[in-house]
């Protein structure tokens, strides 16, 4: 069985050698099939336009192609590719369709190219055809930082676990948060006495309104956090008051338990930390 193809059945035509740091993989019976994410990720490189060119070296011998990132450095690239049914910077999930079976590139036959990397380093990917990649979960950490209304600036960044980001009597109104390690970090924002505010995905420390959560100059009185390969446990301050109960691992922000803040009153400071 394969997870990397959509019906599962495969056959391996040429397997991971010393030319060949790869896998080929046919359909059972040499039938076509849709190709799908082998894990969680982001598409962080495509390739699209090519046709079959026999002897083609470089980029061009993988024709039609996807690169998807995973958790902890790993990367998987599918080649050969018909179609592609994703964009770059694209999130997917595990089992998404992202392109079909096809011989563009250097290819003699209709056939799926499967390469697994650490970084640089080609590894053998038979061992995960069907299989969960590995991951540290030691090196899983966070970074954050918050917009002081007060101040009108953002405060400096707060490592995992090293005190808190906010200044106590000042609301906030912009929370950023990146997930150290590997793996997609989602936040969102409550606008006081207003409305939640769309989830930001993944985003860097940008200063655009879509990379964070808020509307600077406006308080927030909730904030839901979740975190992909390791628990989000946070806690907010309430202005003028005092620490409300950690959150751990929860992002609903219909439950008043699914996220850290009281709706109503605004928040001065939050702390947050990846719980293993």
């Amino acid at each position: 069985m394969s997870r990397v193809l959509k019906d599962g059945d495969h056959q391996i035509t040429v397997g991971y050698g010393t030319s060949h740091k790869a896998v080929d993989l046919v359909k059972y019976k040499n039938k076509s099939d849709f190709v799908i994410a082998h894990s969680r990720g982001k598409v962080i490189f495509i390739q699209t336009g090519f046709k079959n060119e026999k002897g083609s070296t470089g980029n061009r011998s993988y024709g039609n192609c996807v690169r998807i990132e995973h958790k902890d450095g790993y990367t998987t690239l599918y080649a050969h590719l018909s179609k592609v049914y994703v964009k770059k910077g694209q999130f997917v999930e595990q089992g998404q369709v992202i392109g079909k079976m096809g011989d563009t590139g250097n290819a003699y036959g209709i056939h799926l190219h499967f390469e697994l990397r650490k970084g640089d380093a080609l590894l053998n990917p038979i061992p995960y055809l069907n299989a969960d990649l590995p991951i540290s979960k030691e090196r899983i950490s966070c970074i954050y930082r918050v917009w002081d209304n007060v101040q009108r600036k953002w405060l400096p960044k707060v490592e995992n676990k090293e005190g808190y980001a906010g200044n106590f009597g000042h609301s906030i109104g912009g929370f950023q948060m990146i997930t150290e390690g590997g793996g997609v970090t989602k936040i969102r924002a409550h606008v006081l006495n207003e409305v939640w505010l769309e989830q930001v995905v993944d985003k860097a420390f940008g200063d655009k309104n879509t990379d964070y959560a808020g509307i600077k100059g406006r308080a927030i009185d909730g904030i839901a956090i979740w975190s992909e390969y390791g628990d989000a446990t946070y806690r907010a301050h309430i202005k003028n008051g005092k620490w409300l109960p950690w959150i751990h691992g929860k992002y609903d922000i219909k439950n008043p338990e699914g996220y850290a803040g009281i709706l109503g009153q605004e928040i001065d400071a939050i702390q947050v930390y990846i719980k293993d």
